[in-house]
């Protein structure tokens, strides 16, 4: 979720499935006005009241609601819950206060693993890749590492801290040793369309297009495509799915358009066979914070 501090003129980024915030040094001005206004008798409640006013903001998410099926016979339910990026906050600002949108479009895409070359030993968190994909500012992201959890399961953790590009230590220990594994690990504040190395497109559904993502009526702070899902027709066998992504531009595996989000799934990876489908609700919730 991103929560904008109107008030005190700035912008904070609330990690998702983490506790850190990042923020900038401005309204500094704002807290110390906050200051001088007890000196001059502001006290106890109404403190209070004032800091309150100042921390005042509003916390956006997008939370996405999965179904799979083979034959009409439900094959699992997953969710994640999605990281805004920094040109999706652009997008929102410019829409909002500058230039606005006249019926935006917007369109849901599938992400596979960004690696297949991931190493890890049973017992230890230090996990290793050959192509050298990491960043210090993968920290505290969520990440899936294919079959390295307790009995071959998927490891689901998060990344505690950075060697260097080529080793990070997660959050778990892994359960099971694997080598030449697939990972998949939120999206980083400045990916774009064009850039984004902790996921990669999937592609392996027979639509044209990526398919829209059609909102419904905005109430109490909230909007869903749940009567109109979008729907993936998988047209490949042992398709793997890390998580979706939400962008303006429909075109399958291009890299135009505006990035809002990526969201990595919550529990593992999934995988799927030529003819299953995949129906996606994604709900956008506003609230004050």
């Amino acid at each position: 979720p991103i929560t904008v501090k109107m008030d005190a003129v700035k912008v904070v980024r609330r990690e998702t499935d983490t506790t850190s915030i990042k923020e900038d040094d401005a309204g500094e001005d704002t807290m110390k006005d906050f200051a001088s206004h007890s000196e001059m008798g502001l006290r106890g409640a109404s403190d209070a009241a004032v800091r309150n006013a100042l921390m005042a903001g509003v916390a956006m998410e997008t939370r996405y609601d999965v179904t799979a099926h083979r034959a009409g016979k439900l094959l699992w339910k997953a969710q994640a819950k999605n990281r805004v990026v920094t040109a999706g906050l652009n997008k929102l600002l410019d829409a909002t206060f500058k230039t606005g949108l006249a019926s935006p479009l917007w369109y849901i895409g599938l992400c596979s693993a960004s690696i297949t070359d991931a190493a890890i030993t049973g017992g230890l968190a230090i996990l290793t890749s050959a192509s050298t994909p990491f960043s210090a500012t993968d920290v505290g992201r969520a990440i899936i590492v294919r079959g390295a959890g307790a009995s071959g399961a998927d490891l689901v953790t998060t990344i505690l801290s950075f060697t260097n590009s080529g080793s990070v230590t997660l959050a778990a220990n892994a359960g099971t040793t694997v080598t030449g594994a697939s990972a998949i690990w939120e999206a980083r504040a400045a990916d774009t369309m064009s850039s984004h190395t902790p996921w990669v497109e999937n592609a392996a559904y027979s639509q044209s297009n990526r398919p829209a993502f059609t909102p419904g009526t905005i109430s109490g702070g909230s909007v869903d495509n749940s009567a109109s899902q979008a729907q993936f027709s998988i047209n490949a066998n042992n398709t793997v799915i890390g998580g979706l992504f939400l962008v303006d531009n429909n075109t399958i595996s291009g890299t135009t358009g505006t990035l809002y989000g990526m969201a990595p799934f919550s529990v593992s990876f999934r995988q799927l066979n030529n003819g299953d489908t995949l129906s996606v609700t994604a709900t956008l919730t506003a609230a004050s914070t």
